[in-house]
């Protein structure tokens, strides 16, 4: 298999957190089954998700999520072959923006915001790399 790595931004009308974990329940259900592990961050506005696994399978998932009208304005921030999972362990783990602490988070904000459009390539993958491999309690606020 030839492990593939997609993430994308998208917007959001400002969902609540119980239609988002409908999102989480879902995905988690499908990944396990394909094979597909990764994170979705969330902050006010916008969606940062990063995707994992075989290419076949990502691109699946991707076609899902860009037929799912909840997301606007989808952007691939960066695609393609990887050596190994960010997130070996999460089938989709669930990040809040607001929730990580403010030293951390604050490395990633353009104008004081989270605008995973207006992140570099290296911002969004050290922030992933960051959130990976971090003890998720010392990481959030």
């Amino acid at each position: 298999m030839q492990l593939t790595r997609l993430i994308y931004a998208s917007t959001h009308e400002g969902m609540v957190f119980e239609a988002i974990d409908q999102i989480l329940q879902k995905s988690r259900v499908s990944n396990e089954r394909d094979g597909i592990t990764g994170a979705l961050i969330v902050g006010e506005r916008s969606f940062l998700q990063l995707l994992e696994g075989d290419r076949t399978a990502v691109a699946k998932c991707f076609m899902r999520i860009v037929l799912d009208d909840r997301h606007r304005d989808i952007q691939i921030l960066c695609a393609g072959d990887a050596k190994d999972r960010f997130f070996h362990e999460w089938t989709m783990h669930l990040i809040k923006a607001s929730r990580i602490k403010e030293e951390i988070l604050s490395r990633y904000l353009i104008d004081g915001a989270f605008d995973p459009v207006r992140m570099s390539e290296f911002a969004i993958r050290d922030l992933c790399r960051t959130l990976s491999a971090g003890d998720w309690d010392k990481l959030a606020a």
